[in-house]
């Protein structure tokens, strides 16, 4: 039994109602409720209202505000939401925690006292600021897009931790310069993919 679009319009604001903006995760839920709610009106013989209300009582502990300071102290998000970008923000951070360490244990070793040195830094200086530009023309194609997903919502959050890095990279030198450079290797690689990632949901929907 197919759900009619008021039907499935229904969903869609009721979603919205409970905090669910991030149109990547919104569109997913919305397509496993409708199935849910389908099949309930199937096998109970249930009218759609009372078939919805079961179903949503099943998703409620997934769909109650949470908050995170991981994610954000400005505002709360549906717990299956917060779970979700938690797990990308910790894969993130031990990714990064691992190539700073990494990174400062080769300048230590390899280049502290390495000849080229300035040379070496001012070569790294064109390329993060080569990257910051790329990244910049980015964040304002999604700001003029009217679609919010997960994936922009990480770019936007990570953007400006990118910009102060490249600020402080400026007017840094030395092993400070080298310890923020490896911030770059992980940061920038982690911008572009939130970006394909975004615009890959945008082209999938046509929207």
């Amino acid at each position: 039994m197919k759900l009619t679009t008021e039907q499935i319009n229904k969903i869609d604001i009721i979603l919205n109602k409970l905090g669910l903006d991030f149109l990547d995760f919104k569109l997913e839920i919305k397509d496993h409720i409708a199935c849910q709610v389908e099949e309930e009106m199937k096998v109970n013989q249930s009218d759609f209202n009372t078939a919805l209300i079961l179903i949503l009582e099943r998703w409620e502990n997934k769909l109650v505000l949470s908050e995170s300071l991981f994610i954000s102290n400005k505002r709360s998000f549906p717990k299956i939401v917060v779970d979700q970008l938690f797990k990308r923000f910790l894969i993130y951070n031990i990714t990064l925690a691992v190539s700073v360490l990494a990174m400062s244990l080769v300048y230590i070793n390899f280049l502290k006292n390495f000849e080229y040195e300035t040379l070496f830094m001012n070569s790294f200086k064109w390329i993060y600021g080569s990257c910051f530009l790329i990244c910049t023309v980015l964040k304002i194609k999604i700001n003029f897009e009217k679609t919010v997903t997960s994936y922009s919502y990480m770019f936007n959050q990570n953007f400006w931790l990118f910009t102060i890095f490249f600020l402080m990279f400026n007017l840094s030198s030395g092993f400070i310069n080298f310890f923020l450079f490896s911030f770059f290797i992980i940061v920038f690689p982690y911008l572009i993919y939130s970006f394909y990632k975004h615009q890959h949901f945008i082209n999938k929907y046509q929207l």
